[in-house]
């Protein structure tokens, strides 16, 4: 899915050097524990340092643009690997963004800088054997705010819902860029069925 790059980067030279050392420490995180629920914990710790740098992310400087305003959101990358991994970005939202239930089919770790953002959390019933159906019940919800943040393994469900009237900014690091994500499933708990989720198109180059 292409990338929107912007006539002039976002992006300054203390952004680079910030963003650069914490996704070393993250990569050496997993390097040493691989993907474990205790390890995506030390990732989210780390993360949650990097969010502390208000002062050089914050929702007016990645607000939502407006050829985004239907959506309601806005996903700028920050960086990525040359082949998709470590992939990190910024995420704006407007009151009314949500998404459904879904997977990533890759580890995620999400952590706020502004606002809040309720995730839910869902469990899958079903053993997976019939294509297209899945039996997914909601388990538990957490809300993601400044100095939180929720950790998510690549057969984890979860959805998102900004509520709130003030506007949210939070850091989503993935093992691989959802832009690069083919086979992540939206979960329809009414009717029992998934489909592929597709590729979110508001993804901005910072």
């Amino acid at each position: 899915m292409p990338v929107t790059s912007l006539d002039e980067s976002l992006l300054t030279d203390d952004h680079h050097r910030e963003i650069t050392v914490c996704l070393d420490d993250v990569k050496s995180i997993i390097s040493a524990d691989g993907v474990t629920r205790a390890a995506l914990d030390k990732v989210k710790a780390r993360l949650l340092k990097l969010s502390e740098r208000t002062d050089l992310f914050s929702f007016d400087r990645f607000p939502v643009r407006g050829e985004h305003d239907g959506e309601h959101s806005t996903i700028y990358q920050l960086a990525e690997d040359n082949d998709h991994s470590f992939a990190l970005f910024a995420v704006s939202e407007l009151a009314g963004n949500m998404s459904p239930p879904h997977d990533h089919t890759t580890w995620a770790v999400i952590t706020g800088i502004e606002g809040e953002e309720l995730n839910k959390f869902y469990e899958r019933l079903d053993d997976g054997s019939t294509a297209g159906h899945a039996q997914v019940q909601e388990t538990t919800q957490s809300t993601v705010s400044a100095g939180t943040g929720v950790a998510l393994m690549p057969d984890d469900i979860h959805s998102i819902h900004c509520v709130t009237d003030r506007p949210t900014l939070n850091f989503h690091l993935y093992g691989r860029s959802i832009a690069h994500l083919p086979e992540r499933k939206m979960f329809n708990l009414k009717d029992g069925t998934y489909k592929v989720f597709p590729a979110q198109p508001n993804i901005v180059l910072a």
